[in-house]
Order: structure tokens, then C-alpha cells, then sequence
């Protein structure tokens, strides 16, 4: 026994001094991991750690690919050796969770020892030798071509033409340097909460979900975590927390969302129990698909309150709704207590003891009797209802007479609490068609009302009449509810700028008005002890005083700043990939979509914003232009369709079809849509109407192909469907053995190139689906559009699993378009991102597995290697969001959260 602790403190001694040794030179940035670091190689892994430990692994994994280290192949040989053991999620198929035999986990801890010598090597090289393990392993070459004049070609539709081959003529930059970049950030509506001096601040990690930190220094007092299972799709389905938090005594509620639906883990409401550190308690309120971004819960002693809508898109057939039922389920047992239908819902309930007010989208407000038992669809469950002129998608405020909202009809409101009728209503503005929610949340405080408005409006209303005490004009659109003492009043504009209006004896004048941060603000503000906190759009949350100075900022996603400072994440954002739409270019205007709702169209010159129109949730595909129109879905909210006028972003016509994922194509007045439900619908482009659809068995996510007088659609169902595109004939199906998913079929040289989401990669014949050729290719996951021109295909590539989103590996190929035989290999570029090619002989690409942006030569060497002409380092890695030409430059959005301009 003596002998075995005398062993015991040399085990623990060496730990302290490798960890001492991290701490000063080789440190992760991540203290969780630099201690599991020094213990790896001394203590065993075991049932208790396993997870942990893994997880932590991919995680570092990803962190030293987003500094721009090139862990493929060592680290490659760790990942196969751990997919091996570790299935990818065997639920999602159906199946049981994996059950681990002893043998499982002591292979599991072998394999993990290694792997973490393999990073620990990385981690050491970058730091004394980083030109040996950074991106490219070759030199890279000078780019003779320079600047010269540039023809304006449009890059209208996804990937730049209807035949999606990523070519239209435009040439690209040369330089190798970043113009511009633009903000784009997520849905964060999770607002800072405080109480007893302490910041609980929810955030979307895999690993970390919650924070305390200190208010006064803004130093970290606790961080809580979960574990993911050691499946292969962490980053799906893992759930990421996405509500304010609730603080119920010892426990803190809160919502997840996420991927993978129902039969995923992302459908729960969570207890965390403050005192033992863990998740006590789950009740179940449905799964909240990740591009929603948002999962609203309410909370008193006895009931928990929640919006449901079926989000499930991996279902057979796929359901995808909005939110339009509100939940009622008890407390401590999770039963439900009544479910109401009160249509399409887009703001959270609110829960007022006995009452519970909730909103949709067709301007109605219900008060729902909370406690008592009514039969399920009974209209004695509603208390009173009142109909706005327009949709109220923000929720209402309430005091003990009176409740306030704004409308998109440009008013506000304010009823009895009790009846519902009437007391007051203003205008303030023409109803504001671009903006999906025209007013902030009111905030209510001495008498006085707090609203701020898309018409950049500052409000300050008496609440007995209504009358305007103050009003003043904002820097943008304003979407934060304000928040008031008895001294100031706070707003904020979307674009990050803070206001403080003092209220001393009525005289109402703005204190001082600053920008803090580069990301857009749309969370609620939060004031304590005198210190006004809030988090924008980039995961970040803001200390200001009163007057007005910056006193601390806080990365609610776990990170840190490198010698560049570039922040470096130490977790990633559970769910999904969330920076996905893909730029479009015409007559001088880019257009992009945003997880955050927005369609942004900038000056593709100087990145200056023209205009901006607000839809129902997150835009994962191409805003298409054609013909003086933009056409644009959403995925995660409402059923509708967009139409907007390119000059200015007003909404022309809309037309209920659903989900949509991917972009559509526009070709001869006609529009062709994906649709998440199934469907693959024919519009016409001038009025919306239906021309045809046709209902696939699942999901079709990637963007339809025209050719000629035919549209190809691929499905998750394993299918090629052509049909004739303007009377939608069914002409064949071919059944393609995998998913066409995140790569959509290419039209070059008389073929048809088909990506599928596994391991294959088709030439065929598109009058017949007949083969042709395929490439010689081993391991390689293709599911990336590819580009094609000038007799070449060029194929982008996964490798490994890494942390299911983000590979090991990733690959260009360039193949001959005749035969399939490989031209050359790039490494490094490419992965969820595929190629574009400019006119003057220069192939693009941004990397799923590192930060740059590459431009290399398509000729080749004649070896099998290509030169690289330059790279530019961007924030993070590059998602499904394929670069657009036009002009001399390239645009790529990338997941650190800024559209890029290169020139």
C-alpha cells in the first residue's frame, strides 16, 4: 500500500510538471484539456473517462486545424482506428446506442493515448517549427498574372450558371489579399442573466453549455459541460443549449436545438442542478431544428411553457413546420398538461402566473388559461384573444393591468390584461415590409414604455395613453429589448451600436451612443448593479459601465486569442453547420443569406450595404438572381418562399412551399426548388404559382441541375430524378446507392457529374444514367459539387470522420472530364467547399479542415502536383458556402462569422 502511494505522487508530481510546462510554452488553450494532457500518458482510460477524453481529442484536433496545421495523414490513422470501434451513430439508422465491451474501451484507451501524442506533437511543432506543420506542406509560388481590366459577368445563380460548373467567364483575383469583409452572424437571442453578482450565460458548445462568470472582472468562476457520446457525428448531435437561461432555485433551465430530429438528443428541456454540477432532469418538448435559432422556454414553480412544432426532417416522409402549437407540461414530472394549437408562432410565450400570452404570425394574441383542465382543442382554453393588423412575432410585455406589444402593422398596443380590450394603439411607422418583426419586445418600467423599431426608431411611450415622452432616431433596425433603471435607459441598434437615454426628471436626452463589437446584436439587453450586459451575433458577451466604457468582453463559445489574433475556438458550435449560404453577384449588388435571417445585399465593390430584407429563419442556400428579382428560401421557421425586388429587397411575392435547404434555379420564367419536405417544386418566376411538383420519399437538399428542356433533382431517398422542366414528366430515376446531400450533379462536355453522399463519384450519360466513367479514387467521401471546365473536373474530397463535420482531410482533384484519370492532387483544400475557376487560368477553393483561402494553377505540373499561387488566412474554416467571381475578386463566406472580399 506504501509502495503504491509512493507511486501514486511520482504519477501525480510528473503530471504537475508536463502541465506546468503547458501552462508556459505549449499550452492548448484550454485548461480541461492540458490537464488530461499530462494525465493521458499516466493514467489509464477507462469506462469513467473515455468519452471525455475523446471528445476533448476532436476537439483539440479541430482547434490546431483552425490555426492552420495540417494533421492529415498521422493524425488520420487515429481517426480510422477509433471509426473502427466507435460506429457512426448507429440511432440515427434505427439501431440501439452502442454498447461497449471491455475490450472496446481498452482499444478505445489505446487508440486515444496515441492520438494524443500524435496532436502533442503537432501542438510542440507549432510552436517551435510551424512552417513544418502548417498549410501548404508545399512552396508556394508567386502569381505572375496581374490585374488588368475586368468584365463584369454576373454570377447569378449557385455556382455561377445553371450547369453549376463554377465557370462563367468572370476571372478572379491575383493578389491574394482581403478587400473587405462583411459581419454575418447567428440568431443568438439567449440574453445574459444575472443574479447575486454572477453572469449565467448559455452557450451552443459540444462540450460546454453554460457559463458563470464573474460580473464585476468577467473572469470565468465555473464552466458546466456534457459529454457527447463517442459516436461518429458529434457536431450533429451533440444538442446545443439556445434559450436565456432560467435560474429556479438550485437549477438552471434551459432549451436544446440542434440536428437529426426526434429519434436525435436535441429535443429536450434541461434541469442543470447547480450543486452537484449535472443534468438532473430532462422533459421532453420536441426537436428544435438548429437553423431556427432559437428554442424558447418560460418556467415558473409549477409548469414549464414552450412553442412546438414538428422539426424532423429525417423522417420518411419529412415533417417540417413552424412553431404552432404552445405546450404546457408540469413541472417536476414532465407530464404534459395541455397542448394547444394557435397557428404559426414566432415569438416566445409569456408566462404570467395564470395566464400564459402568445403570439403568431397572423397577428393574433391569445391569454391561454394556464392551469385549468379543458378538453384538447376546447376554445374555453382561451381566456380573450385580440387580432393586430399584421403579425406579432415578438413577444408581448406585461405588468399587472396591462399588456404591450408591437405589431408589423407599424402599431403598438396596449390591453386590459384581464378583458383584452383595447385601451390604447399608436403608429409609428408604415408597415415595415422587409422586416419580419417591425418591433422590439417592450420593456416597462416607472410608468413608461421602452420599444425600439425597424423604422430605427427609440421609443419612450406614457403607458396610461400612449403619448411619446421620446423619440429618436438609431444607427439601424433595432431588434434587443431595451432595459431601464430609474436613472438611464438602454437601447441598441442591430449593428452593435449602444445608446444611453437619461431619464432624470423627464428630460429625456441621449447620454452617449457607442459601437461595441463588429457583430450584430439581436438578444435582449441586461442590466445589473448598475452594469449593462449583453451578446451579440459572434458569441460574444459585453460588460459596459454607465458611462459607457467597455469593462469586459466574454467568448461564451470557449476560445482564445492567437499571436495574429485570430480567435481560435477550443469547442464547436453543436447542431450543424451553420454558415452555409453562398454568395450570388449581379449588376454590381452580391447577395447573401445569414443564419441569422437576413438577406444582405452589399456594393460587391466596397462591401457596403444596400439593403436588407428579414425572413422567418436561417438561409442555407444562394439568394438566385434573375432577371431584376431575387429568389430565396429558408430552413428551420415559416413555409414561405421569397420573391424580392434586387433593387431594393421589398418582397414582390411569397409562396408557401415549405422548408428549402438548397438554392433553386432560375431558367426560362421558370423557378425549380428543392423542397426539405420531399417535394421538388416548378414555380413560375413572375407570379409563384405552381406549375408542378413532384413528392420524393425524403428530404432533397441539393440544388437542382438544368439542361436544356430538363431538370435533374436529387434526394436523400438515393435517387436522380430528370424530369421534362416546364410540364414536369417524370422522363427516369436512377437509384444512386447513397444520398445526393451537400454536392449537387454538374453539366460539362456532354455528361453529367454526380456527387453522392458516401464514397462514389459518377460520370453518366444524362439521356440514360448509363456510367461512364468513375474515378480511381480510394476512401474518399464526395459529397461536394464539383466544378468542370475546359475538358477538366475538378472533385473535392473528405477524409476521415475527425468531428463529423469537420474532417481529417480534405482534397481538390483534377480530373480529365473524358476518362476520369487523375491530372493532379491539391491537399488540404476543399472538403464541405468546393472549386471555382476563373477565366484567367486560376482554380479557388476555401478548406473545411484549415483557415485559407487557396488559388492555385489548373494546369499542373505534368507530376500529379499543382503550384500554389497564394492563400489568405481567414478566420475559421469554409462550410458548404462556395466562393462567387465577379470582377477580379472573390467572395466566400466563411464560419468565423464575415462574408470576405479577395482581391
Amino acid at each position: 500500500m506504501k509502495r503504491l502511494s509512493i507511486f501514486l505522487c511520482i504519477i501525480l508530481f510528473h503530471s504537475f510538471s508536463y502541465a506546468q510546462e503547458f501552462t508556459s510554452k505549449y499550452a492548448s488553450g484550454d485548461e480541461e484539456l492540458d490537464q488530461v494532457r499530462s494525465e493521458i500518458q499516466v493514467l489509464p482510460t477507462d469506462r469513467s473517462n473515455y468519452a471525455s477524453r475523446a471528445i476533448l481529442m476532436k476537439l483539440w484536433a479541430v482547434s490546431l486545424q483552425q490555426q492552420g496545421v495540417h494533421i492529415f495523414p498521422k493524425y488520420a490513422s487515429i481517426d480510422t482506428r477509433l471509426r473502427a470501434i466507435s460506429k457512426w451513430n448507429p440511432m440515427f439508422h434505427g439501431g440501439d446506442a452502442q454498447a461497449y465491451t471491455d475490450k472496446d474501451i481498452a482499444g478505445i484507451g489505446e487508440v486515444l493515448k496515441e492520438g494524443y501524442q500524435v496532436l502533442e506533437n503537432y501542438q510542440h511543432a507549432l510552436v517551435d517549427d510551424p512552417q513544418a506543420v502548417l498549410f501548404p506542406s508545399g512552396n508556394q509560388h508567386e502569381d505572375p498574372v496581374k490585374p488588368s481590366n475586368y468584365s463584369n459577368i454576373d454570377w447569378a445563380q449557385y455556382r455561377g450558371n445553371l450547369g453549376r460548373t463554377g465557370y462563367t467567364g468572370a476571372k478572379g483575383p491575383t493578389k491574394g489579399a482581403t478587400k473587405w469583409r462583411f459581419p454575418v452572424g447567428l440568431a443568438w437571442e439567449a440574453a445574459p442573466v444575472v443574479k447575486e453578482g454572477v453572469v449565467y450565460l448559455t452557450s451552443p458548445g459540444i462540450r460546454n453549455f453554460l457559463w458563470q462568470v464573474d460580473l464585476k472582472t468577467g473572469q470565468p468562476l465555473k464552466v458546466f459541460k456534457q459529454t457527447p457520446s463517442l459516436k461518429g457525428d458529434q457536431l450533429y448531435s451533440s444538442p446545443a443549449m439556445a434559450s436565456t437561461p432560467i435560474i429556479d432555485g438550485d437549477h438552471v433551465i434551459l432549451r436544446e436545438m440542434g440536428s437529426r430530429g426526434n429519434r436525435g438528443e436535441s429535443k429536450d428541456i434541461a434541469f442543470l442542478n447547480l450543486k452537484t454540477e449535472k443534468i438532473d432532469k430532462q422533459i421532453e418538448a420536441g426537436h428544435v431544428d438548429y437553423r431556427a435559432g432559437y428554442a424558447p422556454v418560460q418556467a415558473n414553480e409549477k409548469v414549464v411553457v414552450f412553442p412546438y412544432g414538428i422539426h424532423d426532417i429525417e423522417e420518411k416522409p419529412p415533417v417540417c413546420q413552424p412553431f404552432n402549437r404552445i405546450v404546457v407540461k408540469d413541472k417536476k414530472t414532465g407530464k404534459k398538461k395541455w397542448d394547444f394549437n394557435i397557428g404559426p408562432t414566432f415569438s416566445s410565450p409569456v408566462l404570467d402566473d395564470s395566464l400564459i400570452f402568445a403570439t403568431n404570425q397572423f397577428g393574433n394574441l391569445y391569454a391561454l388559461k394556464t392551469y385549468q383542465w379543458f378538453r384538447p382543442a376546447s376554445s374555453d382554453r382561451i381566456a380573450w384573444e385580440f387580432q393586430a393588423g399584421a403579425g406579432i412575432n415578438k413577444a408581448v410585455a406585461v405588468n399587472d393591468r396591462k399588456v404591450i406589444f408591437g405589431s408589423n402593422d407599424g402599431f403598438v398596443y396596449c390591453l386590459d390584461k384581464r378583458s383584452g380590450q383595447l385601451i390604447w394603439k399608436k403608429s409609428f411607422g408604415q408597415n415595415h415590409q422587409q422586416a419580419f418583426r417591425y418591433f422590439t419586445t417592450p420593456y416597462l418600467n416607472g410608468g413608461k414604455v421602452f420599444i425600439g423599431s425597424a423604422d430605427k426608431q427609440m421609443l419612450i411611450l406614457d403607458i396610461q395613453n400612449g403619448e411619446t415622452l421620446f423619440k429618436a432616431q438609431a444607427n439601424d433596425w433595432m431588434r434587443a429589448t431595451p432595459i431601464a433603471d430609474n436613472r438611464n435607459a438602454y437601447f441598441s441598434s442591430m449593428d452593435g451600436h449602444i445608446y444611453q437615454v437619461n431619464l432624470h426628471k423627464n428630460k429625456f436626452k441621449i447620454n452617449w451612443e457607442k459601437r461595441f463589437g463588429e457583430h450584430f446584436i439581436y438578444a435582449d439587453l441586461a442590466l445589473a448593479d448598475g452594469h449593462l450586459l449583453f451578446n451579440d451575433s459572434d458569441l460574444y458577451t459585453f460588460c459596459i459601465s454607465e458611462k459607457g466604457k467597455k469593462e469586459w468582453q466574454f467568448s461564451t463559445l470557449k476560445s482564445f486569442t492567437d499571436e495574429e489574433g485570430f480567435r481560435i475556438f477550443m469547442d464547436q458550435l453543436a447542431g450543424g453547420a451553420y454558415y452555409q449560404s453562398k454568395p450570388t453577384i449581379a449588376e454590381g449588388k452580391l447577395f447573401i443569406g445569414t443564419p441569422s435571417r437576413f438577406i444582405y445585399a452589399l456594393d460587391a465593390e466596397t462591401g457596403e450595404q444596400q439593403w436588407k430584407t428579414e425572413i422567418g429563419a436561417a438561409i442555407s442556400g444562394s439568394p438566385v438572381y434573375d432577371n431584376g428579382k431575387i429568389y430565396v428560401g429558408q430552413q428551420g421557421g415559416e413555409d414561405e418562399f421569397y420573391c424580392l425586388d434586387a433593387e431594393d429587397g421589398k418582397i414582390l411575392w411569397t409562396q408557401k412551399v415549405g422548408w428549402v435547404w438548397g438554392s433553386c434555379a432560375v431558367s426560362d420564367g421558370l423557378v425549380f426548388l428543392p423542397g426539405v419536405d420531399g417535394f421538388v417544386n416548378c414555380m413560375d418566376a413572375e407570379s409563384g404559382h405552381i406549375v408542378w411538383r413532384h413528392r420524393t420519399e425524403r428530404s432533397t437538399c441539393s440544388e437542382p441541375l438544368v439542361v436544356g428542356d430538363e431538370v435533374f433533382f436529387g434526394s436523400w431517398d438515393h435517387y436522380l430524378y430528370k424530369f421534362d422542366k416546364a410540364t414536369g414528366k417524370l422522363k427516369w430515376k436512377y437509384q444512386v446507392n447513397g444520398g445526393l446531400d451537400s454536392g449537387s450533379p454538374v453539366a460539362g462536355e456532354g455528361k453529367v457529374f454526380l456527387p453522392v453522399g458516401g464514397g462514389t463519384f459518377r460520370a453518366i450519360d444524362p439521356k440514360d444514367h448509363k456510367i461512364l466513367w468513375t474515378p480511381k479514387l480510394e476512401a474518399k467521401m464526395f459529397n461536394v459539387t464539383p466544378a468542370c471546365h475546359d475538358g477538366v473536373v475538378y472533385i473535392s474530397t473528405l477524409n476521415g470522420q475527425g468531428l463529423g463535420g469537420v474532417p481529417v482531410g480534405a482534397e481538390i482533384f483534377a480530373v480529365d472530364a473524358k476518362n476520369g484519370q487523375l491530372l493532379w492532387t491539391f491537399e488540404g483544400g476543399g472538403g464541405l467547399n468546393g472549386a471555382i475557376i476563373g477565366s484567367n487560368d486560376r482554380v479557388y477553393f476555401g478548406s473545411t479542415v484549415n483557415p485559407y483561402f487557396f488559388c492555385v494553377d489548373p494546369k499542373g505540373n505534368g507530376d500529379g502536383t499543382t503550384n500554389l499561387l497564394w492563400r489568405v488566412r481567414m478566420e475559421n474554416k469554409t462550410e458548404e458556402s462556395v466562393p462567387a467571381l465577379y470582377n477580379g475578386k472573390a467572395y466566400v463566406l466563411n464560419s468565423g462569422g464575415f462574408l470576405h472580399c479577395i482581391e
